[in-house]
């Protein structure tokens, strides 16, 4: 069952699980933890998600273990990937997948 955010009437953050049929919409109220809660919007913010799709490849993982075997790394030990096939081999490689 996903979790879903809530807030209630004081701003204090709340999470319930719902079957997502049944999920309320964003902004309706439910009874959770003894108090009304709202829906709020929420959401994981996949920041190597946005650094492929706005700067494209190749883009330095903050992500990935440094120094990654199979891939060149800069001064910090970050692997640089250069490509969505260089990704994918990597990935491959060390028995990753996306999450």
């Amino acid at each position: 069952m996903p979790i879903y955010a809530f807030r209630d009437d004081d701003g204090n953050d709340h999470e319930l699980f719902f079957n997502a049929s049944e999920a309320p919409k964003i902004g309706s109220t439910v009874m959770g933890n003894g108090k009304t809660l709202t829906r709020v919007a929420s959401f994981m913010l996949d920041t190597e998600g946005i650094a492929r799709k706005t700067h494209k490849y190749p883009y330095v993982s903050h992500a990935l273990p440094r120094n990654l075997e199979g891939a060149e790394c800069n001064k910090r030990g970050q692997p640089i990937i250069r490509s969505q096939s260089h990704e994918r081999d990597v990935a491959s490689r060390h028995d990753m997948e996306k999450e």
